[in-house]
C-alpha cells in the first residue's frame, strides 16, 4: 500500500514590512550589507512612510560610505520625529566625521535634551570637550623611514592632538583629522563603558581594511586591503608600531642633545 507523502502547496502569505526590516538589521548586523539594502528596499516598498525602514537605509549608507545619501535618510526621520535619538546621533558621527564640530554638537545636545540617558550621544559630547582640550604635538619623529608591506594602500600617524605627522602617499594626509576624531571618540566610548583605553582596532569598509594601535602620544592606521587576512594585518601594524616608537624616541633624544641657542644680544 502506498502512502502519499506530499501535501498541496499552500502559498506563502506576503511578508510584512517589519518582518523585512527585521531580517535586514540581522543581515546589517551580519555584514551582509547588499542582502539588508534589497529588503530594505522591499520593506519601504510595503510601507514608504516607515522610520524604521528609512533608519535602516540611513545605517546602510553609512556602512557603504555614500554620506549624503545617509543624511538624507536621517532628516527624512527627523522631518516627521524631530528628536528621534537614532537619526540625530547619525547625524551628529557624520558630522564629526567631516570636521563639523559645531553641527555635531548641536544634533548630540538635541538628542540629549529629548533623552537625558543616551549613553552614547553622552560619551561622543564627553569626547568633543576632550578633543578641545588635548595638549599640543609632540616632537615629530622621523616615521619617513618606515618601512611599508607591498600591500599598504596608506599609512597615518597622528599625534594626540590630531596633527598629522607622516602620511603615505602625501594625499592620505587628508583622513588624517577624521581617523584622529574617530579615535578619540572611540576611546570615550570605552572609557564610559570602564573597558580602558583604545589600544587596538579595525575598521572594515567595502575594500580596505584600517588597522589601528594608539596609546595616549601616538595614533597608527595602516590601511591594508579588505582580503588580508586579520594575523597578518595585525602583525604589519605591530612592526610599524615598533618602528615609530624607535623613531619617536631617537626624535626625543635628538631635542634633549640640541645645544640651546647662544644669545648675541648685548648687555651693558
Amino acid at each position: 500500500m502506498l502512502t502519499r507523502l506530499w501535501r498541496p502547496a499552500t502559498p506563502r502569505r506576503p511578508e510584512t514590512a517589519a518582518e523585512l526590516f527585521g531580517q535586514a538589521d540581522r543581515l546589517r548586523r551580519a555584514g551582509r550589507h547588499a542582502d539588508a539594502a534589497q529588503l530594505v528596499a522591499r520593506g519601504l516598498d510595503v510601507d514608504p512612510a516607515s522610520i524604521t525602514g528609512h533608519l535602516l537605509a540611513a545605517y546602510l549608507h553609512v556602512a557603504r560610505r555614500t554620506v549624503e545619501p545617509a543624511k538624507e535618510e536621517f532628516r527624512w526621520v527627523l522631518a516627521r520625529e524631530a528628536s528621534h535619538p537614532r537619526a540625530l546621533l547619525g547625524l551628529a558621527r557624520l558630522a564629526l566625521e567631516e570636521g563639523d564640530m559645531d553641527a555635531g554638537r548641536e544634533a548630540l545636545v538635541r538628542a540629549l535634551r529629548a533623552y537625558p540617558e543616551f549613553p552614547e550621544a553622552q560619551a561622543l559630547l564627553d569626547g568633543l570637550a576632550t578633543h578641545r582640550s588635548t595638549p599640543g604635538p609632540v616632537t615629530r619623529p622621523r616615521l619617513d623611514r618606515l618601512r611599508l608591506p607591498a600591500a599598504a594602500r596608506a599609512l597615518l600617524v597622528c599625534d594626540r592632538a590630531g596633527a598629522v605627522i607622516a602620511a603615505r602617499p602625501d594625499g592620505a594626509a587628508d583622513g588624517g583629522g577624521r581617523i584622529a576624531r574617530a579615535v578619540a571618540l572611540a576611546a570615550t566610548v570605552l572609557r564610559r563603558a570602564g573597558l580602558g583605553a583604545l589600544r587596538r582596532a579595525i575598521i572594515a569598509d567595502a575594500g580596505d581594511a584600517c588597522f589601528l594601535r594608539a596609546d595616549a602620544v601616538l595614533t597608527l592606521a595602516l590601511v591594508l586591503p579588505r582580503t588580508t587576512h586579520i594575523t597578518q594585518g595585525l602583525l604589519e601594524v605591530n612592526r610599524l608600531w615598533a618602528a615609530a616608537q624607535h623613531e619617536l624616541a631617537i626624535a626625543k633624544d635628538e631635542a634633549v642633545e640640541a645645544p640651546a641657542p647662544v644669545s648675541t644680544r648685548r648687555v651693558s
